[in-house]
């Protein structure tokens, strides 16, 4: 029975350590960016190991002694002060190891390990073109974002001058747009301004590590989300101008991707707008509605019927009077 114990405890050990064991290599393979300079030349960034020198090695056996194996001083990425330290692989290295499954080991100069059989998949890598996409996106095609335009019109006798932003295109030949609303109902989209954003914002000059992480995002949904060169939802910008949304509010966010035909070629572009949108309403007149005047309101008629009533009462006093005067004289002349 203690026999029956202590196996199913042993079992249930193996089990609960090898879950650690694969969860601390998926979690050393989420803090690797491989960066790619051509077919048979990779730069390795190991995050957390940037700023000081190791070794490392490879092997094609998971289960390599790691005592054993071939350990190599890690270089650094640029001549300047401020160069990272990486582990590579070479054309001589790319040659023994990588025409099947190869495993990276890593080490500190005091023989602590920080990697371990971890696995090294050559085509997760990011090109040098993708980074370069991440970092010249909404440049490629000339644009100014920075101006205005100002109408006016009349509503309900009421001045109304607005005033909301633009997208003058710069470039020379043919531009065509599509607008995508944000928040989008796509995740995709969303998650695309963000990146967009962080890279606009964050200074990872000397981190090449934090750059390559949000590149290789940023170029997996760019290549998702533009639209196709021969896409019929492209409309043609008019007057070298593309003007916000009618009906889009000031703070309203929008992805604007663009499509440039010239002697050059056809170019692709995205601008990343917040809409402006300014209102100001100036009343320059009241509306005046004529109306029956009611004699209620109005004591115009009372002084006017007075006045005929008085004039009615003297003409018939005069008439009472002469009619007097006359009988009398007759009267008088009988006698």
């Amino acid at each position: 029975m203690k026999s029956s114990k202590l196996k199913l405890m042993l079992i249930g050990f193996i089990f609960v350590l090898g879950i650690i064991i694969s969860t601390s290599v998926l979690a050393a393979n989420e803090d690797i960016q491989i960066l790619k300079k051509s077919d048979s030349e990779y730069m390795i960034y190991i995050s957390e190991h940037l700023d000081s020198s190791f070794e490392f090695a490879f092997s094609n056996d998971k289960n390599s002694n790691k005592e054993e194996l071939n350990y190599k001083n890690a270089a650094t990425d640029t001549a300047e002060e401020n160069a990272n330290y990486i582990a590579y692989v070479d054309e001589s290295l790319h040659s023994e190891y990588f025409g099947k499954t190869a495993y990276l080991w890593a080490r500190t100069l005091n023989g602590e390990y920080f990697a371990q059989g971890i696995e090294i998949n050559l085509a997760d890598s990011i090109t040098e073109t993708e980074v370069e996409l991440a970092n010249s996106i909404t440049k490629i095609i000339k644009v100014d974002t920075t101006n205005t335009i100002t109408t006016t019109e009349m509503v309900d006798d009421v001045k109304v001058t607005k005033t909301v932003g633009k997208v003058d295109v710069l470039e020379e030949g043919t531009t065509y747009y599509q607008l995508v609303k944000l928040p989008s109902k796509t995740e995709d989209y969303n998650q695309f301004m963000k990146v967009a954003e962080q890279i606009a914002n964050s200074n990872v000059e000397d981190n090449m590590y934090a750059e390559l992480e949000v590149a290789s995002t940023f170029a997996e949904l760019y290549e998702r989300l533009v639209p196709e060169v021969t896409d019929s939802n492209w409309t043609k910008v008019e007057d070298n101008v593309v003007l916000q949304p009618e009906e889009a509010e000031n703070g309203e966010q929008y992805i604007l991707w663009l499509k440039n035909e010239s002697t050059e070629g056809i170019k692709l572009d995205a601008q990343f707008l917040t809409c402006f949108a300014d209102y100001k309403p100036e009343v320059i007149s009241e509306k005046v509605v004529t109306k029956l005047p009611v004699t209620a309101d109005d004591p115009t008629l009372f002084i006017i019927l007075a006045v005929l009533v008085v004039a009615l009462i003297v003409v018939c006093m005069l008439r009472m009077t002469t009619k007097k005067e006359v009988s009398a004289k007759r009267k008088n002349s009988k006698h």
